[in-house]
């Protein structure tokens, strides 16, 4: 993939909220969102019973075991759909280098899935290796996606907007370029062309799964 300078304006068009302050969001808002996986426990019980459910990670807390224990330091949920609970609805971050259950290997970088219940069981609708940077305000009520991807052999890092159709997120547009010839917002003259080449990228280098 080439991505030329011209492709990305100089400015950063991005809007920035406060993540402290309360205030009632509006179709279009954008929330920014840094995961640190700093907490050792979860807000609440909820979350670690969902794990558990899933089944991904270690519930025993046997010392030395090898697939990582279900906590904080690893798993992290955010709501998405205002019009399901969050045990009917989330996103899954996982940390980089976490072990699976029922695997050996470390992931190599960190990990978004977006799980739905259906018929009273989690079900995996999309999944990103990439991670989560903001979200956006939509009229149905199903937060859009801003999902950070770097791509190692053109030294990029892309972000990435993803809306909710037929039930499901789909790629809609590179919104900016950080390396690989661009810095910054992409321009909307060049936007529809530079996404298809940044989305055949994506599907390349199996970032969405």
């Amino acid at each position: 993939m080439t991505l030329l300078v011209i492709a990305v304006s100089c400015k950063d068009e991005t809007e920035k909220i406060d993540n402290d302050v309360t205030t009632e969001l509006e179709v279009g808002d954008i929330t920014h969102i840094e995961t640190l996986f700093d907490k050792t426990y979860f807000d609440t019980e909820l979350e670690y019973n969902l794990l558990k459910e899933l089944d991904i990670c270690d519930t025993t807390e046997v010392e030395g075991s090898v697939c990582a224990p279900c906590s904080a330091e690893h798993f992290k949920f955010t709501k998405y759909n205002n019009n399901k609970t969050l045990s009917d609805a989330f996103l899954l971050q996982v940390k980089a280098l976490t072990v699976l259950k029922g695997q050996e290997a470390k992931l190599p970088m960190r990990h978004l899935i977006v799980f739905e219940r259906e018929n009273d069981e989690l079900v995996k609708v999309n999944g990103f290796r990439g991670n989560l940077i903001a979200t956006r305000e939509s009229k149905s009520g199903i937060k859009d996606l801003i999902v950070r991807f770097y791509i190692p052999e053109d030294e990029a890092f892309l972000n990435c907007l993803f809306v909710w159709e037929d039930n499901k997120y789909h790629f809609k547009t590179v919104e900016a370029i950080d390396g690989g010839g661009g810095f910054g917002s992409v321009k909307e003259v060049v936007k529809d062309s530079v996404s298809k080449i940044v989305y055949q990228s994506l599907m390349d280098n199996t970032m969405l799964f």
